[in-house]
């Protein structure tokens, strides 16, 4: 696969929709804990674990910033036999510990701390990984240099994996069409933390770029389609706006485009991915 540079990156269809780029960052989206864990519950991430599994595979010395579930820290220390994770909660920090007590899972070592200032010195990991963490980030730009900053730029097999999601996430997009307006938010566009950080990446030395789609899902089982809407409008506004003031509105707005969507697909809301993977070096 041919490489790109952090221009092809910004016009790139992965990392669209084009004409939707904001100018600056919107800011962090914050998570709720019970709007967390119920979505969560119903992620299916199969081949989004399988692909990142692939990406490290052969790291040393691996990092995942934002270990959350620790899903994907316990598949990627059993591929490679550790994985160091970061992650700011610490209930989540002390559950990824135990991880380590599980018969072939590797070794995971979980500290606390954030993406914005990683506890770790110059160079510590040939292979750096953050799945869906920019978009609840205090400084964009900080964290993705942190990431640089401790990825061995001299190591051959150095690379910084990230994803966001893709143009055509039907989570993201129901929720911006429905529930950004009445919020008064603006557009959540993942492209553009893709973008913003390949182009930090490229200044940091990292200049060799590929981009991949995975596909991830919420599964909802309820046999009763009223079931399965009602279900899903609650773990769509609780995954972005629990507590929020005008949560039930949402509700009550999303259901028209819930149930058209489950017309077409019955029982999953797809949760795609735009893979962002990043080498040192000029793009060939």
């Amino acid at each position: 696969m041919p490489h790109l540079d952090e221009n092809a990156i910004r016009t790139h269809p992965l990392c669209g929709p084009l004409d939707r780029m904001p100018a600056e960052y919107r800011g962090p989206r914050r998570l709720g804990r019970d709007g967390w864990l119920n979505f969560v519950q119903r992620l299916g991430r199969g081949e989004e674990i399988d692909l990142v599994r692939a990406a490290t595979a052969g790291g040393r010395r691996i990092l995942d910033v934002g270990g959350g579930t620790g899903e994907l820290t316990r598949a990627v220390a059993a591929e490679s036999g550790r994985c160091t994770t970061v992650e700011p909660h610490r209930d989540r920090v002390a559950t990824l510990h135990l991880a380590t007590e599980a018969e072939g899972a590797g070794v995971i070592e979980a500290f606390p701390g954030r993406a914005e200032s990683l506890p770790f010195p110059d160079a510590s990991f040939d292979v750096v990984f953050s799945t869906w963490v920019l978009p609840f980030v205090d400084d964009l730009q900080r964290s993705v240099r942190e990431m640089a900053r401790v990825c061995d730029l001299s190591d051959p097999g150095a690379r910084i994996l990230l994803i966001g999601g893709a143009p055509d996430n039907e989570l993201i997009n129901i929720l911006n069409e429905v529930c950004a307006p009445i919020a008064g938010e603006p557009y959540d566009h993942h492209g553009f933390l893709l973008v913003t950080a390949a182009e930090i990446l490229a200044e940091e030395g990292f200049r060799r770029f590929a981009l991949q789609r995975t596909e991830s899902a919420l599964h909802f089982p309820e046999i009763s389609l009223e079931e399965r809407i009602d279900a899903a409008c609650t773990v769509l506004v609780d995954f972005w706006y629990e507590g929020h003031p005008r949560a039930a509105d949402m509700r009550s707005a999303l259901r028209p485009a819930v149930r058209g969507h489950f017309e077409r697909r019955p029982h999953a809301i797809g949760d795609q991915g735009t893979v962002l993977v990043a080498r040192p070096g000029a793009p060939s």
